[in-house]
């Protein structure tokens, strides 16, 4: 008798770990999301939101055959809008109005528009939903467009393309080729950035034409208003770039005697230094060493001797520091907020002085902008390329 009371509780308790997949939803109930686009509809007098938000599904029978790039073709994508109060309470009204269910685990990228970011907090909330769901992806990258309905970019789309969120993403992926382009930043990153209250920059996006969309320039938020308080031009951008990213891998013109060379990078290393940690005399040096080959040169010929090469790489010294410097300058002086990361160096370096000032460091007494920051530039050009050289 007892064997056979064990021999019923073995199969009961087995019979538990034989249910299968109860909560599985079948692949054609899914709608798999690609893309996320928030635009600010309209602020109420309560100080409440109306948002809209587009969500792009991709149509996997559009994808099956080449694009051939004529009518008739089936489309890969479709663009679902909702409007609401809230990013969570859009999501499910979409699942109503949609015969499929919202698949957010293949996501590539959030827009937002400018609109939004401009408004104290709104910005943080609305990526915190991105954030705390569980089906979205935290490497999802982040950008803002400027001058256009964030919905708009989701239906940018080359002629050999099939998905714009794929696009965009790709576009996003190559931002290496361009010094005025920021690193793309993922929805982990930002959160990391948002939990320790820091001001910091996110990437743009503009749309040119039906086709094509530039991915140049950075918006600055700052961390104690919530918001973005400017867009940096293309010279702030790249003197962004050299002064907070390793590795570059972008041309840069330089002007020797009166000629234009074009200089390829493909190594960077800036090393950010407090060499004097007193509240009211906070000293940084930023030292930036470069490597890189000549990719195109105006106005030279024949033999390029060792003299030629430490005139340019003087000459790309020059340009650089002029650039990181406009960017320092705007920093300091015209926004007086720190987007280089000055006061993550003094957190992780100098926690006992950034204690005491980072209730003020970049807002009220802005003990950011009364630093003294100085850059140094090592450039070293190693070859020019298929053209004589003589080191």
């Amino acid at each position: 008798m007892r064997n056979n009371f064990k021999k019923v509780f073995i199969c009961i308790f087995f019979l538990l770990f034989l249910t299968a997949c109860w909560d599985r939803v079948e692949i054609e109930e899914r709608g798999f999301v690609v893309g996320s686009a928030v635009d600010l509809v309209d602020k109420k007098a309560d100080g409440t939101y109306e948002l809209e938000v587009t969500n792009q599904f991709v149509i996997p029978s559009g994808l099956e055959n080449p694009s051939q790039g004529g009518q008739g073709e089936p489309t890969a994508y479709k663009n679902v809008t909702v409007r609401g109060e809230s990013i969570f309470e859009i999501i499910r009204e979409m699942a109503i109005l949609s015969s499929e269910i919202p698949f957010f685990q293949h996501m590539k990228v959030v827009i937002v528009s400018e609109e939004i970011v401009r408004e104290p907090g709104l910005f943080s909330k609305i990526i915190d939903v991105y954030i705390r769901d569980h089906e979205m992806r935290r490497g999802m990258k982040v950008a803002i467009v400027k001058n256009d309905k964030a919905k708009d970019v989701l239906e940018v789309m080359p002629v050999d393309e099939k998905v714009p969120a794929f696009f965009i993403d790709s576009l996003m992926e190559s931002n290496y080729k361009n010094a005025s382009s920021l690193k793309h930043i993922p929805v982990g990153q930002l959160q990391e950035l948002m939990l320790n209250d820091r001001s910091y920059t996110v990437p743009e996006v503009e749309i040119i034409s039906p086709t094509k969309l530039k991915y140049k320039n950075a918006a600055v938020i700052h961390a104690p208003d919530d918001k973005m308080v400017a867009s940096l031009s293309d010279d702030e951008t790249a003197g962004l770039n050299f002064l907070i990213e390793p590795q570059q891998m972008a041309p840069v013109n330089v002007n020797l005697e009166g000629h234009t060379v074009v200089v390829e990078l493909f190594d960077g290393n800036p090393d950010i230094k407090v060499l004097k940690a007193d509240k009211n005399n906070i000293e940084v040096e930023i030292s930036i060493s470069l490597e890189g080959n000549i990719a195109e040169e105006h106005g030279f010929s024949g033999v390029l001797t060792t003299s030629f090469f430490k005139k340019l790489e003087k000459a790309t010294e020059e340009r650089v520091k002029e650039l990181t410097e406009k960017t320092i300058e705007v920093a300091q002086n015209d926004l007086k907020v720190d987007f280089i990361g000055i006061g993550d160096v003094l957190f992780e370096r100098h926690y006992k002085v950034w204690k005491e000032i980072k209730d003020n460091w970049d807002v009220g007494t802005n003990y950011f902008s009364k630093s003294k920051i100085n850059v140094k530039v090592d450039a070293t050009i190693s070859k020019a390329g298929a053209s004589d050289s003589m080191r």
